[in-house]
């Protein structure tokens, strides 16, 4: 409560008793004493000791005219007695703040980790904590410690602190007694609510965390460095634009490309630091597309010097707070792919013209071959047959082998000549439904099949792939399977599973078996099995067919085999529903044929 409050609530206090006097009209000094002494013990009980002698001496002098001159005296000490007895009952009951708890707060006060001080309002130190005197030693005023380029605003704190009770937090510099410099955030706190009370000032050592922002400045400098001097080391040439496409940052690689200095670009308008790079374009008209950050990429030349680039422009707007509006320019050297382009390009066109000729020799090769080898075939049947009765044994046999020799040859041109066709020409693809496959096998091989136990799944997938490969590649496996087979009951099983993106087939057989140390080889030209010199019929290039076959259209071709048991040959065709493969001239199979496969 105020001064004035109090002063107010005592004036009214007396007011009622000489209005409550007065109108009694007849009283005897006993009544007046009794009557002021309410107003000294309300004062006394609560505003304390200083209150109650006051009213006491108050209510004397409201007692002279009214009082006999022989009871003054008594009236003096019962307005004493009241005022102080309340005053003292006022202490006991409500003590002073500053008194209360005291010696906690001075132990909190002493052994805090901030300096604390409590000075005036001229800046006089009256007490320091522990802390304090440790760092700073014994100063009298608080200029002693305080960085002098900063006392005059120390000086403006201590004055708002001493009109508002309190100042801050501010971070200020403030100087050991070893002369080191301490940065520290200190608050000014008025200790009572008299504006020319004490003030508390704390202050919180700030070196910790300065060198750690000085560790993570120097940090974020290295690691910017770090950052520049790869980015400079980039094949690519980087320009960063602020939202004002003003030229923030550029790398080294971009001075190379352009010619210019980048150390110059920093800070202009792109166009005034691109402009003199007008002149190396190939087309003048791209500047104007950098210099406006086109949104599609696209690839223009440079000439600088002797040397000349092809760059590939992309830009990629900024999206930080601190860049928003900007723009990261991307200069991709791309010279040498498309040199290599261009190469790879040259290349494919000189291989399809060889494969053309190829084919184109291949054909005539296999005409010219063929017809002696039919001239051969036709005489020596002729000799067997005109003059079968004239020859001896020897003679029969000799035209017997020249004739079996001369079909093993067509059928070997034959094989050479499907080898060779196989991913240098263009192959129609389609939806091949392997049980039709199966179908025509039958019919083919009809009478190579009489005596076979031929087992074939009750579902067959559909792929798509050309249909003649498929009917020659299972054609080739079961033919081998037959024909490398000793047992009585010769039997042949076809089946199938899907296995991820594609479909693994197996041809299994209860032949002759192969050797571990041949099952890699077979699959080479030429390899036979049993390369007897009267086995006209194979010519060792149809399991290497059945393997260009199989890779050409993404699979594997592998055998399992025991010897005396049988062999079985796995491969993998892609599964046209997951996955989209290519053919080996390039074609690529999608559409609404990979997405109908079905099981028939």
């Amino acid at each position: 409560m105020s001064g004035l409050t109090r002063i107010t609530g005592i004036l009214v206090l007396y007011g009622l008793a000489i209005f409550f006097l007065l109108g009694l009209g007849f009283y005897r000094g006993i009544e007046v004493i009794l009557v002021l002494s309410v107003p000294v013990a309300v004062s006394g009980g609560l505003w304390g000791m200083p209150a109650g002698v006051l009213s006491a001496v108050a209510s004397f002098l409201c007692s002279l005219p009214f009082v006999p001159d022989k009871l003054l005296p008594w009236a003096g000490m019962c307005y004493i007695a009241v005022g102080g007895g309340m005053g003292l009952w006022h202490r006991l009951t409500h003590p002073p703040v500053s008194k209360r708890a005291r010696p906690a707060e001075h132990q909190l006060f002493r052994r805090s980790l901030n300096f604390v001080y409590v000075i005036d309002a001229d800046g006089q130190i009256l007490e320091g904590n522990d802390r304090a005197h440790e760092v700073f030693g014994s100063p009298r005023r608080v200029w002693e410690f305080i960085h002098p380029d900063d006392q005059a605003r120390f000086r403006e704190e201590l004055g708002h602190a001493a009109l508002r009770g309190e100042a801050g937090p501010t971070k200020f510099r403030t100087i050991s007694h070893s002369k080191e410099m301490i940065p520290v955030e200190l608050k000014l706190v008025r200790l009572e609510q008299n504006r020319f009370a004490p003030l508390a000032l704390e202050m919180r050592d700030l070196s910790a965390l300065a060198e750690l922002e000085n560790k993570v400045r120097e940090a974020q400098a290295r690691y910017r460095y770090l950052i520049e001097d790869a980015i400079d080391t980039l094949n690519t040439g980087i320009l960063l634009l602020d939202k004002d496409q003003r030229v923030i940052w550029a790398n080294r690689t971009l001075e190379r490309f352009f010619d210019i200095d980048r150390d110059d670009m920093v800070g202009c308008e792109v166009r005034r630091a691109l402009g003199r790079a007008k002149r190396l374009l190939a087309n003048p008209d791209d500047l104007e597309r950098i210099i406006n950050g086109s949104a599609d990429p696209f690839i223009f030349t440079v000439r600088a010097h002797t040397t000349e680039r092809i760059l590939e422009y992309r830009s990629i707007p900024v999206a930080t707070e601190r860049y928003k509006g900007g723009r990261i320019d991307h200069f991709i050297d791309i010279t040498e792919k498309k040199r290599l382009e261009e190469s790879l390009h040259e290349k494919t066109k000189r291989l399809e013209e060889k494969n053309q000729q190829l084919e184109q020799f291949t054909h005539v090769v296999s005409h010219d071959l063929k017809e002696p080898l039919r001239t051969i075939s036709a005489f020596s049947q002729y000799l067997l047959e005109d003059y079968y009765e004239k020859l001896d044994d020897d003679g029969k046999d000799y035209l017997n082998r020249i004739n079996r020799a001369s079909l093993r040859m067509q059928n070997l041109i034959d094989d050479l000549l499907r080898l060779s066709r196989i991913g240098t020409r263009h192959e129609t693809l389609e939806k091949v439904y392997l049980s039709e496959v199966f179908e025509q096998i039958k019919e083919d091989m009809k009478a190579r099949l009489e005596n076979v136990d031929l087992r074939l799944p009750k579902t067959m997938p559909i792929i798509i792939a050309n249909r003649t490969h498929m009917v020659e590649l299972f054609s080739n496996l079961i033919s081998n399977a037959i024909k490398y087979n000793d047992k009585p009951l010769k039997r042949i099983e076809i089946g199938w599973s899907q296995q991820g993106e594609f479909y693994k087939f197996y041809v299994r057989d209860n032949g002759i078996g192969i050797e571990e140390q041949y099952r890699e080889k077979i699959f080479e030209l030429f390899e036979r099995l049993n390369p007897r010199g009267d086995d006209y019929e194979s010519t060792g290039a149809g399991l290497t067919i059945c393997k260009r076959i199989v890779e050409e259209y993404g699979g594997r071709i592998w055998v399992e085999s025991k010897v005396g048991e049988g062999s079985t040959f796995y491969f993998t065709l892609p599964n046209p529903r997951f996955s989209q493969r290519f053919s080996g001239n390039g074609t690529t199979i999608h559409g609404a044929a990979l997405a109908q496969s079905t099981l028939r």
